[in-house]
Parts: C-alpha cells; sequence; structure tokens
C-alpha cells in the first residue's frame, strides 16, 4: 500500500499557514472582534456609571446667604440643634422624597441609623425644647419652603439642585465612591 500524502490546497509562504487552516481565522476573528465589541460596550457603560456617581449636597434658596458649614455643625444641625453662623440662624428642613436619600444621609452625614436619629432627635427635642426639623415629602413644597425662608438648608442629589428651580449648591456632603 502506497501512502500518498494529503493535496495541499495552498500554501502561503509569507505566513506559514495552509489554506485549510485559515478556513480557522475568519471564525476567530469574527469571535476577536465580538471580544473587542463587547470590551468596548463594557468600558462605555462603567465610564457612564462613573459619570453618575452620586453627589448630596447642601442646598438653600438662590437668593439666601449661608455659610459654609463644617461636617459636625451639619451633623448637629440635623440633630435639632440650633445653629447660628455670622449672624443667620440656620434651620434644617428634612429631605423625606427620596428613601434612598434619606438613608444615605442619615448614614454617611449624621452617621446614625433611622431608628437611633429618631431616638436622638425625639431626646433632644422633648428634654431641651429644641424645635425638630421639619419634613418635607413633597419635593416641590421643599423647594418652595427653601426659596421663600431664608437660612433654611436641606440636603439632595446634585443632579436635583438645579438653580432654575431657584436653589443654590452651598456645599457637598457626601459623594459615592467609584472603583
Amino acid at each position: 500500500m502506497l501512502l500518498v500524502p494529503a493535496k495541499r490546497k495552498s500554501y502561503n509562504a509569507i505566513s506559514g499557514v495552509d489554506a485549510v487552516d485559515c478556513n480557522i481565522a475568519p471564525r476567530a476573528w469574527r469571535k476577536l472582534i465580538g471580544l473587542c465589541c463587547l470590551g468596548l460596550l463594557f468600558m462605555a457603560f462603567n465610564h457612564a456609571a462613573a459619570d453618575q456617581a452620586r453627589h448630596m449636597v447642601l442646598v438653600a434658596g438662590a437668593n439666601a446667604y449661608v455659610p459654609p458649614l463644617t461636617p459636625a455643625d451639619v451633623r448637629k444641625l440635623f440633630l435639632g440643634v440650633v445653629i447660628t453662623k455670622d449672624g443667620q440662624r440656620i434651620e434644617p428642613l428634612l429631605n423625606l422624597t427620596d428613601p434612598l436619600l434619606h438613608e444615605v444621609f442619615l448614614q454617611k452625614v449624621v452617621f446614625m441609623s433611622s431608628e437611633n436619629y429618631q431616638r436622638q432627635l425625639f431626646a433632644r427635642t422633648s428634654h431641651l425644647g429644641d424645635p425638630h426639623p421639619q419634613e418635607y415629602s413633597d419635593s416641590w413644597q421643599l423647594i418652595s419652603a427653601l426659596r421663600s425662608r431664608p437660612g433654611t438648608v436641606s440636603y439632595m442629589w446634585a443632579q436635583d439642585a438645579r438653580p432654575r428651580l431657584g436653589l443654590k449648591i452651598v456645599q457637598e456632603l457626601w459623594q459615592s465612591r467609584q472603583k
């Protein structure tokens, strides 16, 4: 029996690859291109997520003068302590329009759980007679109160604190971390 070598379809002298092997190349290229596209999509979405990092800000009416507050001042203010800076009494308004916002505010700015915050606030207002911060569950009522009452401040996501609504950002309170 005579063994005859298989006939080659063609041989590429530059790459050293048989034409039979080149039939695999288009599939490999499609896979590589598909993976590259997926990688680009992932990077685009990751970049978009980084652009949408959450920023919590302290806001006031656009025409109100509110001096910058230290983190301790903000914490005390929302715990019911009366704060006066540069002759201006500052009044806090609780923003309950977004449960996530309020929870992040309590944990990252006031450093308390919701239950501990309520207990501390109740103890302070009942024993010392300090005023309890007014609560707003409607965003338009909160914005209206901030615009009409000088010296009032509240917190919200930076993307919601628009100058056209008659608000100004006093300072940033917290920012989510992006990896």
